[in-house]
């Protein structure tokens, strides 16, 4: 009797559904598991801008005893470090001293935002 060799057209066969089941899977999950990690990244952006504003109105109230108008939100985020496709853009809103912070680019399907609030109101 002949010592057999190598793998039946079964196992093989097998095999590759085995392997197109898990590819199947794991390419949706990778998809989503990268947009998931710009979206993180984009708040961790967003968190440093928030950051140095929070820092900046400290500033303000150690130095001069009150917040100033003077810094808006656009100049304050110019501060921030941005890295990769991200774009930061802040708006200040002067009335109520609000600030929004938005980012953009990175591959991002849709805008990250946020609002940061003076401790004034």
């Amino acid at each position: 009797m002949k010592k057999q060799q190598g793998f039946t057209l079964i196992e093989i066969i097998a095999v590759l559904v085995i392997l197109g089941i898990l590819a199947a899977v794991a390419i949706p999950k990778y998809n989503s598991l990268q947009q998931q990690a710009r979206i993180r990244g984009a708040q961790g952006i967003i968190a440093g801008a928030m950051s140095q504003l929070s820092l900046t109105y400290s500033e303000q109230l150690l130095n001069a005893g009150t917040q100033t108008g003077g810094d808006g939100g656009d100049t304050i985020c110019d501060d921030v470090a941005v890295t990769g496709d991200y774009t930061l853009e802040c708006s200040t809103d002067t009335l109520d001293q609000n600030i929004t912070i938005t980012v953009s680019g990175g591959g991002l399907d849709e805008n990250q935002t946020e609002l940061w609030r003076s401790p004034d109101q």
